[in-house]
């Protein structure tokens, strides 16, 4: 059973330790998004920043921070999504995907809008397959798709 929960206090460390890089070896640039302990740094001084801890039951297995402003409460912008090597390729990516976007929908969120590096075919291929369309907005190599839920 997937399951989110923030980051805190006593899963930070193990949150900053997954990686989508197969040697295990995290940099700060893991794979094609920043690595999660910027992302958590980032969160830190934007408060419209959610960085949270993805579970497969009570095992630690992703991560995924998304924007959310106060005057603009019914659109999530997901900023990161990753799910540890050692759990890709077995179809959990898509099922914590499915997860996060029914939890923003019960939060009130009618639109979703990420940025996909456009060199990361995996992460197109996964979010298109949720119904996601490019808005045609593109800034340096990240292109803008969008889901109205």
């Amino acid at each position: 059973m997937i399951r989110i929960k923030a980051v805190d206090e006593q899963n930070i460390l193990d949150v900053c330790k997954l990686t989508t890089k197969q040697d295990g070896i995290r940099t700060t640039m893991d794979g094609h998004s920043c690595c999660n302990a910027i992302s958590i740094a980032e969160a830190k001084y934007h408060p419209e920043m959610h960085p949270n801890a993805i579970y497969l039951n009570h095992v630690l297995i992703g991560f995924f921070m998304y924007q959310r402003a106060e005057n603009q409460a019914d659109t999530a912008t997901i900023c990161r999504f990753m799910i540890d090597d050692q759990f890709q390729q077995k179809g959990i990516e898509e099922k914590a995907f499915a997860y996060i976007l029914r939890g923003l929908k019960i939060q009130g969120v009618k639109k979703v809008i990420l940025k996909i590096d456009h060199a990361n075919e995996n992460a197109k291929d996964l979010f298109l397959s949720f119904g996601f369309h490019f808005t045609g907005e593109i800034d340096k190599t990240e292109y803008y798709y969008e889901l109205e839920l």
